[in-house]
């Protein structure tokens, strides 16, 4: 794929002959998600109610990132709406892999931190038009991951400047089986900034992962992968900072 300009929002809105093929790629891919849903992982979706009370509007959705097919299952859950996933950005220029992530909706964080800024305000955008965008804030894949991570704060600082809610997600898992349990929507509360609105959402999604996996007697496997769904939107900014 060519290289992406930050600098410029249209990098979120294809040209219609590639919003036609991504239309027509998920929609091919839909049934096959649901056969290894149900056959293979034997996952289950849980709290749809939850999900219906901000259908009709853009929201930011967070999961915990446990394993290489759970923003597949999330897309599931969330039916017959699509989503834009943030993925690393050099995932999008290489070889079929590119076209495949863009054309299933997902799209680049930047490398050149100098257009973070532009990222977090393209994506609000988005978000105000009704779209919903998962982010992974705990930034890297670990498989069935005991324990739920430190959230990293991209995410709570889109939802905050597009003024949109957000819709936890919480894998759980017992044996081989995945549990997508949707947790009610996180409204920002007056005067609260991004860093007290990542603090909240992990809080909440913490209790619910260690009460859940509490009850699942789960013994943990745990292992860091390298995959192609990476999303790390502020480690290096991070770092930069300090350095």
């Amino acid at each position: 794929m060519r290289k992406f300009d930050f600098s410029k929002p249209d990098f979120l809105y294809p040209k219609w002959y590639f919003r036609l093929f991504s239309f027509l790629m998920f929609w091919f891919f839909v049934p096959i998600l649901f056969f290894i849903k149900i056959f293979v992982f034997r996952a289950k979706i849980r709290g749809k109610k939850n999900y219906k009370k901000v259908k009709k509007q853009g929201a930011v959705i967070i999961a915990n990132h446990v394993h290489e097919y759970d923003a597949p299952i999330i897309a599931l859950g969330i039916l017959p709406r699509r989503m834009c996933i943030v993925s690393q950005e050099d995932n999008f220029y290489k070889r079929f892999l590119g076209g495949l992530i863009y054309g299933l909706g997902a799209r680049p964080v930047p490398k050149d931190l100098r257009y973070m800024k532009d990222f977090i305000s393209s994506f609000a955008d988005l978000v105000k038009s009704g779209e919903k965008v998962l982010i992974y804030p705990e930034g890297h894949l670990i498989r069935r991951c005991p324990k739920l991570r430190r959230f990293k704060t991209g995410a709570f600082r889109i939802a905050l400047e597009a003024g949109a809610p957000i819709l936890p997600m919480c894998y759980t898992y017992k044996g081989k089986r995945l549990t997508l349990n949707i947790l009610p929507p996180i409204y920002a509360q007056e005067g609260e900034d991004h860093k007290a609105l990542t603090q909240r959402a992990y809080d909440i999604m913490n209790q619910f992962f260690n009460e859940k996996m509490s009850q699942n007697q789960y013994e943990p496997y745990l292992e860091e992968v390298d995959e192609p769904m990476v999303e790390k939107l502020e480690d290096e900014a991070m770092a930069s900072k300090h350095a």
